[in-house]
């Protein structure tokens, strides 16, 4: 019986480093030299994907590499097909969970969902991280863009704090929708505070100089207004925008456009000639 036993426990290891073992083979021939080493939009990076899932069909972090390229190429309906089977093969609750959340609030743009999964993982992880934010960062975007800026703001507050307790500096994004919170608020006067603090870091931030002309133009101080107009016209074109890294492929809320530029440029300016 004893030796029976033993032999029972050297099958389970032996059967465990063999599926780590498979896994990195796995992994090495179809992803590190194969689907790593075309373009996301290359027809052979799903067929180098689909030939690992294959061999590991139950592994998360393939579904979610299968599904990234269909968000990315807006396909949305194809992409939450491959990353609702890495949430269903997770063994840890919250790590694909936030990157299908993160997905509905930024590329999907399914807001109401959105803030309903972060709240199911911040109930979970209230200090929980996705993509250089917290849950609380893009808790607050979904309801910015539901029109619930109270609860938008409190949830920036928290996401501050976060950054706080762990001696963060305030991220430049964070300090940018809190503006945001406060011009759609019409507490100007807050709003350029907070557009200030952001540019303090970052600078030529041409959505946050465009937004901060828009509450001089509110609070009648139309000749800086204009002012900053220019400088946001020149820092566009520079391409100093938000700077996330999934920007690349999806507008942020409240990302400027050159034709908002140009249209409130040639307001101010015709406003002034009209004197």
């Amino acid at each position: 019986m004893k030796k029976i036993f033993l032999f029972s426990i050297l099958y389970f290891y032996i059967s465990a480093y063999s599926q780590i073992t498979d896994r990195d083979h796995v992994y090495e021939k179809y992803l590190k030299n194969g689907a790593y080493n075309v373009s996301y939009y290359n027809p052979k990076y799903q067929k180098y994907l689909d030939s690992a899932l294959i061999l590991l069909p139950k592994d998360p972090y393939l579904w979610q590499q299968k599904a990234m390229p269909f968000f990315k190429k807006k396909q949305y309906e194809l992409g939450f097909l491959a990353l609702d089977n890495a949430l269903k093969y997770d063994d840890e609750f919250d790590t694909y969970h936030s990157y299908h959340a993160f997905i509905k609030c930024i590329f999907q743009k399914n807001y109401d969902d959105a803030n309903k999964e972060f709240d199911a993982l911040i109930s979970k992880y209230s200090n929980g991280v996705i993509m250089d934010h917290t849950y609380y960062f893009y808790k607050a975007l979904s309801l910015l863009q539901l029109n619930r800026l109270e609860e938008a703001e409190d949830n920036l507050n928290r996401s501050f704090k976060f950054g706080i307790d762990n001696k963060f500096d305030p991220n430049p994004t964070e300090l940018f929708y809190m503006g945001i919170v406060f011009y759609e608020k019409e507490q100007y006067e807050k709003a350029i505070k907070c557009f200030d603090d952001c540019l303090k870091q970052y600078p030529k931030f041409s959505d946050a100089l465009y937004y901060k002309a828009k509450c001089k133009y509110y609070l009648k101080d139309k000749i800086q207004a204009l002012e900053l107009l220019k400088e946001v016209r020149d820092y566009y074109s520079q391409g100093y925008s938000i700077n996330e890294a999934n920007a690349f492929y999806e507008d942020y809320p409240y990302q400027i456009k050159k034709w908002m530029i140009d249209g409130a440029i040639q307001q101010l300016e015709n406003e002034n000639n009209d004197k």
